[in-house]
């Protein structure tokens, strides 16, 4: 499960503000005109930085451009944030085979015709070796990450507990009701579904033959629903009788007609139940605090020079 969270991780440092970390932020009279910032003494160019921008401010509204320095500012953070994860990948010998990098790519491609992956290329000014050395890059991010910081995480079935103890204990669950339904945009096959079944007709047999959503295929089973979480005709059910059919109830879709099948009355949420949510909730606290403090580590070493009046001129 930790390492299905490192998607989550690496989403989580690109919106990361960093507002915490103090970076020595000055004009490098040796830096030239090609030069954004120097990380530990690399340079972070001045052409990469600008594709960066340009990406974003192409999915900005026209007002959004107003906020440019700050948008600069983030990007130049997360460049800087790269550059020292990568950095610390090349000191500790962590490396990326060519083999995961294939996997990779494959199952990108997958999701994609030939022709449109050679259009999304196209649309992002890459070559195919560009974009493989950029899936390169963050496959290596990615497993310096998880060496660094998601394997350090353990949560001891003590803390599950103790966590209970203090957020679950008191807690009741929401009611919820096993449904059923038949489902039609036409008012008059719904009418007349309703009187075969008030006729006697078998439920599922007409929700398999009639129904037009996907559960038509289960006899209409939708499953268990909680009162107020899914669609407001729904809660309708919960003051139906079990077996109970009701009437032709309209919504913004179509026509419903919905069959209640078990109710389950609110009861103390238990440890087992609430287990899955504490574990996330632990995993998410533990994985920030040893990214925050890994990062904060790597900056207190850092030293970071930044071209300010190059990054002002830039539009």
């Amino acid at each position: 499960m930790l390492k299905s969270r490192r998607t989550i991780l690496i989403v989580s440092i690109l919106l990361l503000a960093l507002a915490g970390y103090y970076i020595y932020y000055r004009t490098n009279p040796v830096m030239d005109a090609e030069t954004i910032a120097l990380v530990n003494g690399e340079p972070i160019t001045r052409l990469s930085f600008e594709e960066r921008l340009s990406s974003i401010k192409m999915n900005y509204p026209p007002n959004g451009v107003a906020k440019l320095t700050e948008i600069k500012q983030t990007i130049l953070r997360r460049m800087i944030i790269e550059k020292l994860i990568l950095q610390d990948a090349r000191e500790k010998d962590i490396n990326v085979s060519e083999d995961e990098v294939s996997r990779k790519i494959k199952s990108i491609k997958q999701n994609y015709t030939d022709d449109e992956f050679t259009q999304l290329l196209t649309n992002q000014f890459k070559t195919m070796e560009d974009w493989t050395a950029e899936i390169k890059q963050w496959l290596l991010i990615e497993k310096t990450l998880s060496r660094e910081v998601i394997d350090r995480i353990n949560v001891p079935e003590k803390e599950i507990k103790e966590y209970y103890d203090k957020v679950y204990a008191n807690k009741m669950s929401e009611p919820k009701v096993k449904l059923e339904q038949i489902f039609t945009t036409n008012k008059e096959s719904g009418d007349r579904i309703l009187a075969e079944l008030k006729a006697g007709a078998n439920f599922e047999e007409m929700a398999k033959k009639y129904s037009e959503a996907p559960e038509a295929k289960n006899g209409g089973l939708i499953g268990y629903v909680t009162k107020g979480e899914g669609l407001e005709i729904f809660d309708k059910a919960f003051q139906m009788q079990i077996g109970e059919i009701s009437e032709l109830i309209q919504s913004d879709y179509g026509f419903h007609i919905l069959k209640a099948l078990e109710q389950i009355a609110p009861a103390q949420v238990s440890l087992n139940d609430a287990r899955s949510f504490i574990l996330d909730e632990m995993v998410r606290d533990k994985e920030s605090k040893y990214y925050q403090e890994w990062l904060g580590a790597r900056f207190k070493d850092a030293r970071i020079l930044k071209n300010t009046a190059l990054i002002d001129s830039i539009k």
